[in-house]
């Protein structure tokens, strides 16, 4: 008989797949043909990163906990009361690959192109899907994964404290969190990834961390 994990060990083990997921992701995106991307919707990305995920997971020169991961595109979610194609869609969906229950990480993707688009990674369709505890809702951690098609980054990244930090009522923030801050992640391209901390105090669920990577896909010269 084998002894079940203890919480601190399962803090850890969630950590480390968390990791490990937007490893993923970077990789992929290093992949890709960006420039070519720098208009393309959201689900057209989307599906880019997700086949280029799974040809990493897939490739003959895989690391081994790679033998763990599966990714899914836009899969639907299971919500009491919703049925069918009624049933809301997250982006995309890791699922670690193990007996028993199997762990999953959420990530949410948006454009970031025009003005208005720091109010839709923020409103009723981006992070308020898991505020509201309308995606992972039974784990303790989610993504958000920003599509970056003008300006760049660092911009972008400015744009999203500010906007943040006044939502703290609406995104329902960890009373003992400050508005955000660095994940503390370093190598694997993970170094500027955010991390917030959501109550989700009207689904009852308990908080959710949630990660925030960008992606640059705005056009420009990269030789």
């Amino acid at each position: 008989m084998f002894a079940q994990p203890s919480g601190q060990q399962q803090t850890l083990y969630r950590s480390a797949f968390v990791r490990n997921c937007m490893v993923l992701i970077v990789r992929s995106h290093s992949s890709l043909n960006r420039d070519s991307l720098d208009t393309a919707e959201e689900p057209h990305i989307t599906g880019e990163l997700v086949m280029g995920a799974r040809n990493l997971l897939e490739s003959a020169n895989a690391e081994p906990w790679m033998d763990h991961i599966e990714v899914l595109d836009d899969p639907p979610q299971e919500i009491a009361g919703r049925y069918g194609k009624a049933r809301p869609r997250i982006d995309i969906e890791f699922v670690q690959t193990m007996h028993g229950r199997r762990p999953r990480f959420h990530v949410e993707a948006k454009r970031l192109y025009r003005s208005d688009s720091i109010n839709e990674y923020f409103g009723a369709g981006g992070m308020q899907m898991f505020v509201g505890g309308q995606y992972a809702s039974e784990w303790p951690s989610a993504g958000m994964v920003s599509y970056v098609q003008s300006e760049d980054c660092s911009m972008w990244l400015q744009r999203m404290a500010s906007g943040f930090s006044t939502r703290r009522e609406q995104l329902d923030i960890c009373k003992d969190h400050a508005n955000w801050g660095a994940a503390g992640w370093t190598g694997d391209g993970l170094d500027s990834v955010q991390i917030s901390c959501h109550a989700r105090t009207a689904s009852g669920n308990g908080p959710v961390e949630v990660f925030h990577l960008l992606l640059d896909f705005a056009a420009k010269d990269r030789s």
